[in-house]
């Protein structure tokens, strides 16, 4: 048995830290009536408890006061995707109240009024905005019908306007005035909808309000959450994946002063157990010092071997297999034939989420129940997943969900919460697990490595074959042998393309290295080789690499009406500087349709991104800002994931440990960006990932058309371009 014994190492570091705010009251007003703590409107934390009148729901979106005051739940978490400003926005719209004049309340978690709460694939407004547009018509049905019957009129007669029945002689009555007689009425089943010709919110860029409380301190995280008789647990877990506790010394950990307890823990990711030894005290220092002076020794199996390199031989290896097959047409043993043959392999490396906001959890475990308190993607996961582990009624497990510093897809998990659960449950208090950076750098789960291979024909100038292996593992099959989920390893891969013979196909790689969804997910990898492939081709064919695109796309509306405008936003066939090379890409992601073009220059020998052309279509565009914003922000998570960072396996465990050696984009190193967004009256979709997965090809395009190099395998290196 190979086993190693480690003093945490993973502790390395004396990186300086913020110091958290303790907003334990005003958790409070939002705990004591069972919703989520730390997302009042304006900055200011409020309640459903206003002096005066009284609080009747319309539906589980709508409560009105008869007071007049106007409240609309967002059942979505937030982390900076902004939903919650949108959720509200479509209510208002067809409840014909001033989207500025009401409170927008976080919802309770709660699965069986809601349905799924969870926020991942930039689906929240794509999956809910009919049934939001039904709730806020239902509930302006509803009132106008509670008016008519007062005044004696056809419902026909009255108009809902600024939160206002108005009766056609002028005279009106409030919502206030009006909402306990339409609580008793029966709603409508299908309420008339407002076309799109008539928002008057809805395409508005309308201010976040979440915006004063994230600035001024007063918004609420996960780590800011204070719990009475709460303790704090720092875990140490093997630096090799799946290494296993063989024993531990926590002698010289107890003798630390505030160590309360140390406890062997584990969490499950994807199908794996990771194991851990977690010191417990009664402040985050004393917890993490005691963690320092743990002895551990681990069984690491043999999985110190392996590293990048290791893993990298191994996919190209299988790579030369058929693949399970996950799209395709026509023949694509004709490739070659009388035409050109073009081949190309991507890598792409493993990738952090580095939330801002360190994972966390709170959880208290008692007498047959469970409390969770944090920043979550997923409080009904959570709150599944805790009902598993401690085998108790979903019923008896109460979620609190928070703001979070990011998610990116990492926070769609359970495993940190079970954690703190499973500590709880052993030392008999609350208990709050914080991982550090480097946990969070060196822990994963992370963004899967793949290898793309691509092979493909040109004749008469057109593409007539083209066949895209993808390389990788599955995040829904990680300790499985047969691929379960083909679609989503496809995701990226432009099948719109007009190409006679295709095939898309997929090789199945188990290992590991925990992998788990990660900011567009598949098609931050494919599109980076299927688009680079596509610019190889037309390069290839001798084509202009955005009317190549446009050949192939003529017969789909939308991807045509993106690249025209595109073209004409980025004067692509305009003069242009000396010196500037341009680079396209063009993909679908969640129904959002962006196209982007970078320009590229040469500066001190060093190639640099100059600026960023993006066309959007996302169909009705809710908030124009927050859309723009959701662009952009993706574009800098794209250009970090495509020339600063990657997660580098040495000895089976990460390389790196913190900002240092694991780089993020600069203010100053962020190029300007131009972002254009297509209104149109499709329906509403995702705009919180496209724009990340269009970066790498796009550039990786113009430094082509600058230099003359191709880069195929990312991070690349900008000042080693020739």
């Amino acid at each position: 048995m190979k086993t190693i014994t480690t003093k945490s190492a993973s502790l390395g570091g004396n990186l300086p830290r913020r110091e958290f705010l303790r907003l334990t009251a005003v958790s409070g007003a939002f705990l004591a009536i069972g919703c989520s703590p730390g997302m009042g409107g304006e900055g200011k934390v409020t309640t459903i408890d206003p002096a005066g009148g009284t609080d009747i729901p319309l539906n589980q979106f709508v409560v009105i006061n008869t007071n007049g005051r106007v409240l609309l739940y967002n059942h979505r978490p937030e982390m900076g995707q902004g939903t919650f400003q949108a959720i509200p926005m479509i209510l208002a719209e067809e409840l014909e109240v001033d989207v500025e004049k009401i409170e927008i309340l976080p919802s309770a978690a709660d699965d069986k009024r809601y349905g799924s709460q969870m926020v991942v694939g930039s689906r929240s407004i794509q999956t809910e905005y009919a049934n939001l547009q039904n709730m806020g018509a239902t509930a302006r049905e509803m009132l106008k019908a509670a008016a008519a019957k007062r005044w004696e009129i056809d419902i026909s007669q009255c108009k809902a306007s600024g939160g206002e029945i108005i009766h056609p002689s002028g005279k009106k009555l409030t919502y206030g005035e009006l909402v306990e007689e339409a609580s008793k009425l029966t709603p409508p089943e299908n309420p008339p909808l407002k076309a799109p010709g008539d928002f008057k919110v809805i395409g508005q860029p309308i201010a976040r309000r979440d915006v004063p409380a994230k600035t001024n301190g007063a918004a609420i995280y996960g780590l800011d959450i204070q719990v009475p008789g709460m303790f704090y647990a720092s875990v140490e877990r093997s630096p090799v994946f799946l290494g296993k506790v063989v024993s531990f010394n926590d002698e010289k950990a107890k003798a630390v002063p505030g160590v309360k307890a140390v406890v062997k823990t584990q969490r499950n990711v994807w199908g794996h157990t990771r194991e851990g030894v977690a010191v417990v005290a009664d402040n985050y220092w004393a917890a993490n010092q005691g963690r320092k002076a743990l002895e551990i020794k681990w069984d690491t199996g043999g999985l110190e071997k392996n590293s990048s390199a290791t893993i990298l031989k191994k996919y190209k290896a299988d790579a030369t297999k058929e693949g399970v097959s996950l799209a395709e047409a026509g023949n694509v043993s004709t490739v070659g034939g009388e035409g050109k043959v073009v081949e190309a392999a991507y890598e792409t490396p493993y990738q952090s989420h580095v939330c801002m906001e360190p994972m966390n959890a709170t959880v208290s475990v008692k007498d047959g129940k469970a409390e969770f308190w944090g920043s979550t993607q997923n409080p009904n996961g959570i709150r599944s997943q805790l009902a598993r582990q401690l085998n108790i009624d979903p019923e008896n497990v109460a979620i609190n969900y928070t703001f979070m510093g990011g998610g990116f897809g990492r926070r769609s998990m359970t495993d940190v919460a079970e954690e703190a659960a499973d500590i709880s449950l052993q030392v008999g208090a609350p208990v709050k697990v914080v991982w550090t950076r480097e946990d969070d750098l060196t822990q994963g789960p992370f963004r899967a490595a793949s290898l793309n291979v691509c092979r493909g024909s040109i004749a008469d100038g057109k593409v007539e074959t083209l066949e895209h292996k993808v390389v990788a593992q599955e995040i829904q099959n990680q300790t499985g042998d047969k691929m379960e989920a083909g679609r989503q390893l496809m995701g990226g891969i432009n099948t719109e393309y007009e190409i006679p013979n295709f095939r898309i196909s997929g090789v199945l790689q188990k290992h590991y290295v925990p992998i788990t969804y990660w900011r567009a997910v598949y098609h931050t990898t494919n599109c980076f080789a299927h688009e680079s492939f596509i610019d190889e081709l037309a390069i290839a064919a001798g084509k202009d690499p955005l009317d190549f695109r446009l050949d192939m796309l003529k017969n789909h509306t939308r991807y045509t009406k993106v690249l025209q405008t595109l073209a004409e936003k980025a004067n692509w066939y305009g003069p242009r500087e000396e010196g500037i090379g341009r680079g396209v890409s063009i993909l679908e992601r969640s129904g959002a349709f962006t196209g982007m073009v970078i320009e590229v220059k040469k500066e001190n020998g060093k190639v640099k991104p100059v600026k960023i052309t993006t066309v959007v279509d996302v169909g009705i565009c809710i908030n124009p800002d927050t859309v723009r914003a959701q662009t952009e922000g993706s574009i800098v998570m794209g250009l970090t994931a495509t020339y600063k960072s990657g997660i580098r396996l040495e000895n089976g465990a990460v390389a790196q440990s913190n900002f240092h050696d694991y780089n993020m984009l600069t203010f100053e190193e962020c190029p300007p960006c131009e972002t254009y967004i297509i209104q149109n009256e499709e329906k509403p979709e995702g705009a919180g990932e496209s724009g990340l997965a269009n970066v790498a090809p796009s550039l990786c395009n113009a430094i082509f058309d600058l230099t003359g190099v191709r880069v195929r395998k990312l991070p690349l290196d900008l000042g080693a371009i020739g």
